[in-house]
């Protein structure tokens, strides 16, 4: 029988958040053998984080969501990327693992994702059946080019994800094209409607709600310079 690999959940906080933050750790906590959290532009360290973290970075500027990509090249196990907005079921840890476990670690695997058609322009240029998101019912896996990194996890040990990247707050994007540089699968694990609960739905100030409001324009940039030059591809396992 195949031995458990150790778990580490990774979190980016930011203080606008600090009062989020409580709810995702407590859910978190009792699924996993380590968790991480990486404080941008946090003065202090908030009591949760003292309480349920087993390690902590306070860094007075905030350094982007990539931050929760610090312990990437240091963690012997599968690591699982989360946000500081979502409260986690019971059952998240252990489905990611068995997901991982399932592809031999050869994948990474997110429970959001889509596949970019091969000369995407724009992050709504994908493959429609692709789609799966954490608010639609997704009844089966499949393989896709773009994951959440809130709801991502990898076996460390096998698949070396950079802890860090040059622009900020675009670590979906730019996980997706390192994959695929490095032609890493990435699988899209199939579970219900609002299998996670959203602390901040529609947080203007959100990542993602930020990036809409510019019609994506970062996003894209990145997108079409992958795009001219590789094409998007998919790979499987």
């Amino acid at each position: 029988m195949q031995q458990r690999p150790a778990t580490l959940a990774a979190l980016a906080s930011i203080p606008g958040r600090a009062h989020l933050l409580p709810k995702a750790l407590e859910s978190l906590r009792p699924q996993v053998d380590r968790i991480h959290v990486y404080l941008n532009g946090y003065d202090s360290v908030p009591e949760c984080v003292e309480h349920l973290a087993d390690e902590h970075v306070l860094s007075p500027e905030n350094q982007g969501a990539e931050r929760k990509l610090h312990w990437s090249q240091s963690f012997d196990g599968v690591y699982l990327t989360c946000d500081d907005d979502f409260i986690y079921p019971e059952d998240y840890v252990c489905t990611m693992v068995d997901a991982v476990l399932r592809w031999s670690s050869k994948a990474i695997v997110t429970a959001h994702g889509r596949t970019y058609k091969p000369t995407a322009r724009m992050v709504h240029h994908v493959v429609p059946e692709s789609l799966g998101t954490l608010y639609m019912d997704v009844p089966h896996g499949r393989f896709v080019n773009h994951g959440g990194t809130g709801v991502m996890a990898w076996d460390a040990r096998r698949i070396h994800v950079p802890n860090t990247f040059p622009a900020r707050n675009m670590a979906d994007m730019q996980v997706a094209i390192w994959a695929q540089m490095n032609r890493v699968p990435i699988w899209l694990i199939p579970h219900k409607k609002d299998w996670l609960t959203s602390l901040a739905p529609l947080d203007p100030k959100g990542i993602f709600r930020s990036s809409q409001a510019e019609g994506h324009a970062r996003r894209n940039r990145l997108l079409r310079q992958y795009a001219w030059q590789h094409g998007w591809k998919l790979y499987v396992v």
